[in-house]
């Protein structure tokens, strides 16, 4: 919000705290409660924790009820409720927000930052040294301990069999996820009528989606293809052996692009918002159009925006754990199924190594995704 609302204050006889309540926090409210938000359906959808820790949830009660009472619609009627919730959520945020608006008349300004000294500065370093310990350094220190002393035994060729699927899945679902996150982008930038624009955001909604319900949902319609192939089949006089797409990896990629096209999207689609039009303006003239002027011009411009949605795409997908779980092929485990499986037994000491593998296989991208940022240059020039 820059410094100026802070300096009107302040002009006005208000110290820092009351600028900090009376100004500071208001003008920020639809941000924190947008982040309130994102932190509260990330906890509706959380299936991992709240099944090792044996905490009935919907999305445990969906996969039970899947699982446990081989019933796919008993799952199906608590995969509903859990999405009219979040439909609730949603509409709530909106009618709270319908009357503000927010406007940044003198540019931005940066606040000027002060060091703190004495107890502040304690305080603070403590603050955000025990945050800091208590949610990675014990647990990463715990997890190596273990993972040493479990190391001979769950090492092996399954182990590596385990890594080699956990990244096959991976590069898979990116590679759909931006190929469709282009397509939309580029449409976005084509076209900009209100049909292509509400047709954008429904694509974009299955990130509020619950892994557990995207799984029950996909099941059906996947079901209802599968009878139909199988008819239409039957009546040419050809028989099928099996199910063509249920327990296929076939699901596994869609489904993924479905939960995660939000997180490939929002990169792809603020790179390609900075081509100017010029630019095609100019490729058509030099006869480059269609097919050509995406790939030998769009492309190559909004490289780093496919680069930084792909990493966060493929750190979501080696992540996600309940839709792999429910529509993956009998016996095609990934680390975090394994994860999952090892908890629930109680083998806290042998799932300690895919968990240390999990944990790198996301650092590592998200390190390099940091790197390239500080580096960070614009592609297009603004004019």
């Amino acid at each position: 919000m820059g410094r100026s609302m802070v300096e009107a204050s302040q002009s006005l006889g208000c110290g820092r705290m009351p600028t900090l309540f009376r100004v500071t926090l208001p003008m920020a409210r639809p941000w924190i409660f947008g982040g309130l938000i994102l932190v509260f359906m990330e906890t509706l959808a959380d299936f991992g924790a709240v099944s090792v820790f044996n905490y009935d949830t919907f999305t445990t009660g969906i996969y039970k009820a899947w699982y446990g009472l081989f019933s796919v619609n008993a799952a199906a009627q608590l995969a509903s409720i859990l999405v009219v919730i979040v439909l609730v959520i949603f509409a709530a945020e909106s009618w709270m927000r319908r009357k503000q608006k927010f406007f940044n008349r003198g540019g931005h300004q940066p606040v000027q930052r002060k060091r703190l000294n004495g107890p502040g500065h304690f305080l603070a370093s403590t603050f955000c040294g025990t945050v800091f310990l208590l949610s990675f350094v014990i647990p990463a220190v715990q997890l190596l301990f273990w993972t040493v002393k479990a190391f001979a035994v769950e090492f092996g060729t399954h182990y590596i069999r385990l890594v080699a699927n956990t990244f096959f899945l991976g590069l898979m679902g990116t590679a759909v996820t931006l190929a469709v996150a282009v397509i939309l982008s580029y449409s976005g930038r084509r076209m900009t009528d209100m049909k292509t624009g509400m047709a954008a955001k429904l694509s974009l909604s299955g990130y509020a989606l619950p892994g557990t319900v995207l799984a029950v949902g996909m099941v059906h319609v996947v079901a209802w293809l599968d009878n139909r192939i199988s008819g239409t089949m039957d009546l040419l006089g050809v028989q099928l052996p099996g199910t063509l797409l249920q327990g296929s990896l076939l699901l596994l990629p869609l489904c993924y692009m479905i939960r995660f096209l939000t997180v490939g999207y929002n990169p792809v689609f603020s790179h390609m918002t900075r081509l100017a039009p010029s630019i095609d303006e100019a490729a058509r003239l030099m006869k480059v159009t269609g097919a050509a002027l995406v790939s030998k011009i769009h492309l190559p411009l909004i490289r780093r925006g496919m680069v930084t949605g792909g990493i966060l795409v493929l750190v979501e997908i080696f992540k996600e754990m309940p839709v792999t779980l429910m529509l993956r092929p009998f016996g095609w485990d990934t680390l975090a199924v394994k994860i999952y499986e090892l908890t629930s037994e109680g083998e806290w000491e042998r799932a300690a190594l895919p968990a240390v593998t999990l944990v790198l296989a996301g650092m590592i991208p998200v390190a390099f995704l940091t790197f390239i940022g500080r580096n960070k240059t614009q592609d297009v020039p603004e004019g």
